[in-house]
């Protein structure tokens, strides 16, 4: 699979590295900023999470993780096909996260105020 995706994710977790190989074999997901972010996902309640980036998404790619999230909450297929858009989460835990962004990388490393003391 090649790709260009600047920002990934890579998911360690064994039970969720599983599902997401059945789309991504090495569970290397595309996520939109190493940054994650406070969201509300069933069987966990609020956790930290890495959004996955729906627009690096081959067609697909995309109906593959349709079915993944289909099949782990037991939805219809149509129900998360219309909501989709809404975001996915990837759980920060048992994942690690990198980029080639260089102009991302830098700009988070510009502190002033650390410089300054």
């Amino acid at each position: 699979m090649t790709t260009n995706w600047t920002t990934i994710a890579i998911i360690h977790d064994e039970e969720r590295r599983e599902l997401w190989s059945e789309v991504f074999p090495d569970a290397v997901v595309p996520i939109l900023s190493l940054i994650p972010r406070r969201v509300r996902v069933p069987e966990r309640g609020e956790t930290r999470a890495y959004m996955l980036d729906l627009l690096a998404l081959t067609p697909a790619w995309l109906d593959g993780v349709i079915a993944i999230i289909a099949k782990r909450f037991g939805l219809p297929l149509d129900e998360v096909r219309a909501e989709i858009w809404q975001g996915v989460p990837i759980v920060a835990d048992g994942v690690s996260v990198g980029t080639c962004d260089q102009g991302m990388f830098f700009s988070m490393m510009d502190d002033s105020e650390v410089l300054d003391e």
